[in-house]
C-alpha cells in the first residue's frame, strides 16, 4: 500500500470524484485533507468518510491567500489531486456567456493550479500532483469553447509542469461523462445528457470511483509523469 502514512491533499474533495479519491486514499492508509468552498458540503463529506485520518478545510482555489493558508502549517506534502472545476449548462459559450463567468472558469482551472503549485512545491521533495482535464479537450461540445480551452490548457500545463517540478511527478486524468453531482445543475437535461453515454463502447456512464482508482494509480506509480490518462469509456473513439 504505497500511500500508507502519506500526506494527501484533495482540493475539490467534498463530492464526486474528489470524495471517492479521498475514500480510496484513506483505505490505503493515507492521511487525507479535503478542501472546498462549501463548509456544509465538507461537513457532510467528513461524516460520509468517518476517519480520524481525515481533515476538512474551507479553501477557494481561485484565491491564492486561501491556498496559502491551506498549506501554511504543513511540513510535508506527498500527493495532491485537484479535481475542482465548474460545469454549467451553456456557461462556457464564448459567444454568449457573461465574461465574468468565463473568467471564473479560467481562474479555477488554470490560475488555481498555479496557486497550488507555488504554495505546495516548497513542501514537496517528491510525490505527485494530479490535475483534471476532460474529454472536451479533444471532443468539444457546441457552446463549450471556454470549457474546452480550459481543459486543453490543463493538459499543456501538466506536461510543462512535469519538467518544471521534477522530481515531483505531474499527471492528469481526463474523464468522460461521469455520474457526479456536477451534472445536477443541468436540471431536467441531466438524464438526457447522461443517456447519450449508451453510444460509448462500454455502453454506460462512468462512476466516480473509477476515476478515483486512476488517480490513486498515478499517485502510487513512481515511473509515470507528464501523462494524460483518459477515463472515458472509449469516448475518444466515437
Amino acid at each position: 500500500m504505497k500511500l500508507d502514512g502519506k500526506q494527501v491533499f484533495i482540493i475539490g474533495g467534498s463530492s464526486g470524484i474528489g470524495l471517492e479519491t479521498a475514500r480510496l486514499a484513506l483505505a490505503e492508509g493515507a492521511f487525507v485533507s479535503i478542501a472546498g468552498r462549501s463548509e456544509e458540503r465538507l461537513r457532510k463529506a467528513a461524516q460520509n468518510l468517518a476517519s480520524d485520518r481525515l481533515r476538512s478545510v474551507v479553501a477557494d482555489l481561485s484565491d491564492e491567500s486561501s491556498i496559502q493558508s491551506l498549506f501554511a502549517k504543513e511540513a510535508r506534502i506527498d500527493h495532491i489531486f485537484v479535481p475542482a472545476g465548474e460545469l454549467r449548462p451553456g456557461g462556457s459559450d464564448a459567444l454568449t456567456s457573461d465574461m465574468n463567468s468565463l473568467r471564473s472558469i479560467l481562474e479555477v482551472r488554470l490560475l488555481g493550479v498555479v496557486h497550488v503549485v507555488r504554495q505546495a512545491k516548497p513542501r514537496m521533495e517528491g510525490g505527485s500532483i494530479t490535475l483534471m482535464s476532460g474529454l472536451y479537450s479533444t471532443r468539444p461540445a457546441a457552446g463549450g469553447a471556454i470549457g474546452a480551452a480550459a481543459v486543453a490548457a490543463v493538459e499543456g500545463m501538466t506536461r510543462a509542469l512535469a519538467l518544471d517540478l521534477a522530481p515531483i511527478r505531474v499527471n492528469a486524468v481526463a474523464p468522460g461523462p461521469i455520474d457526479t453531482p456536477l451534472w445536477d445543475s443541468f436540471g431536467a437535461q441531466r438524464d438526457a445528457i447522461l443517456a447519450r453515454t449508451a453510444r460509448l463502447p462500454v455502453g454506460r456512464v462512468g462512476r466516480p470511483e473509477e476515476v478515483a482508482a486512476a488517480v490513486i494509480f498515478l499517485m502510487g506509480n513512481d515511473f509515470v509523469t507528464g501523462a494524460i490518462l483518459p477515463i472515458d469509456g472509449g469516448g475518444g473513439l466515437v
